[in-house]
This record gives structure tokens, sequence and C-alpha cells, in this order.
């Protein structure tokens, strides 16, 4: 129990949440023509120009207490970011933006949370929701939360604070024919959360990534549909692998 104390300690000390300018702007190639969406923190909008078109959504954007809603540059394309570092459990998720018909529609949402019970990382997402952007966007990603935090309160990471330490491993799912998880190698791993991402197939595994990787569902959050592995953590950009091009990866590697 001391140690998981001094986990939990440790973690709180190390989350923070960041600042962004009062008002800025991010264009995006849409299917038609370019869209433009500008942030304004001050005064919690986001206007989209698309075209001669303009949509203004208010309370979408802001700070408050430790929790930040932001517009950030998510794969290429406009997203919409929910930090709150104020609760037990850490949240970091991302909700793609799209216009459909001229309405904005949160498409993805890509979830890196930290688990304030034991430390552990929860890199998932689900995809194809086509939900009308609103105020309280944000609590989409609680339908499929719960679940996933109750899993990984089922986690054992104390092999990881023991000397000499060994490697533990939290499941994210099952793709296909590959098992996908996150590996923690030491306590540094832990208190960092950086453990690898691993895909293993009839016992052979390969180390994924060292950065983050999604498991990506589909809008029911039960059918894995793909690896969404990120290859640049500035810019978030994915590279998308497919149960059968993770299965190659593993088996060819």
């Amino acid at each position: 129990m001391r140690h998981v104390r001094f986990l939990a300690l440790l973690i709180s000390l190390t989350l923070t949440v960041s600042t962004y300018a009062s008002t800025y702007t991010i264009s995006s190639n849409g299917d038609e023509v370019p869209e433009i969406y500008t942030a304004n923190m001050d005064a919690g909008t986001l206007t989209i120009k698309q075209g001669t078109e303009t949509t203004v959504i208010t309370d979408v954007v802001g700070y408050a207490g430790q929790t930040a809603r932001t517009l950030v540059r998510f794969n290429g394309g406009p997203a919409l970011s929910y930090e709150n570092s104020g609760s037990n459990t850490h949240f970091e998720v991302f909700y793609t933006l799209k216009i459909k018909n001229n309405v904005p529609l949160i498409d993805c949402i890509y979830s890196n949370i930290r688990n304030g019970q034991n430390g552990a990382s929860i890199r998932k997402a689900v995809c194809n929701l086509q939900k009308i952007l609103s105020s309280n966007y944000q609590d989409i990603i609680f339908r499929y939360t719960d679940a996933w935090i109750e899993e990984s309160n089922r986690a054992s990471l104390q092999s990881v604070m023991a000397e000499p330490a060994e490697a533990a491993m939290t499941p994210l799912g099952q793709l296909g024919n590959v098992f996908v998880a996150l590996r923690y190698d030491s306590i540094e791993d832990l208190m960092s959360a950086a453990p690898k991402t691993i895909a293993s197939v009839d016992g052979k595994t390969y180390v994924v990534t060292l950065g983050n990787a999604y498991l990506v569902y589909d809008v029911d959050g039960l059918a894995p549909l793909a690896l969404d592995v990120e290859t640049d953590p500035v810019a978030h950009l994915l590279k998308r692998l497919t149960p059968t091009e993770l299965f190659q990866v593993v088996k060819t590697n």
C-alpha cells in the first residue's frame, strides 16, 4: 500500500495543464473548401469558417481550474483537446472534427488516460461517432472510459517497483489474432507514463513503438478496428495498422 500511495503522490506532482494563447487559428483542407477554425479562450467560442459559411459554437474552449479545453491540430486536422489533471484519474482526450453538410461533427476520440489507482496508461480510441459538436462534447468519452478504467484497475504493476524490477504488462485488447498490450520494464517507465506498446502472436512479441499508440474501436466501443501508432508526438501524426498489417509486422520482425 505504501508503494501505491507513493506512486499516486508522484503522479499528481507530474500532471500539468498546458496553456494556450487567448485567440489562435488552425486551418484545414476540407473535402470541398478550406476550413478555418479560430478558438477564443477568453470568450470560450470556436468559430469555423468554410467558404462563405461561418459557424460560432459557444462554451467549447477555455480553462476551469485544472481543466483545459483547447483547439489543437491532431493527425493533420483540427481537434478539440480535453485535459483534466484535477481528478484522481488524469484525462487527456482528443476529439477530431469534421464538417458534414455545414454541421461540425466529432468523428473520433483518442484518449490517453492515466489511472489514478495504479498509474497504468489507457490508450484507446473510438471512431465513426458522427456526433454533433456541442458545449458538453467532452462527456462523450465517459460512455467508454468507465469500462476501460475498471478493466485497468485489475492490472498489477507491483513487479516494476520491486528490487530488482520485473516487467509488467497491462492489456489493451485483441486486434484480430494479435494481442496488444503496454509493457513497463522499469519504475521509470511507470512514473513517466512511457510504456512500450507490444504486439504478440503465437508467443512471438514485437515492440510496436516506444511512444503512444491507440487501439481504435468502432462506435460501439467493442469491435477493434485498427492500431493507430503515433509517428510524431508534437503534431500527433498517426500511422494506421489494420489487423492484417499488424499481424504481418509481428510475424516478419
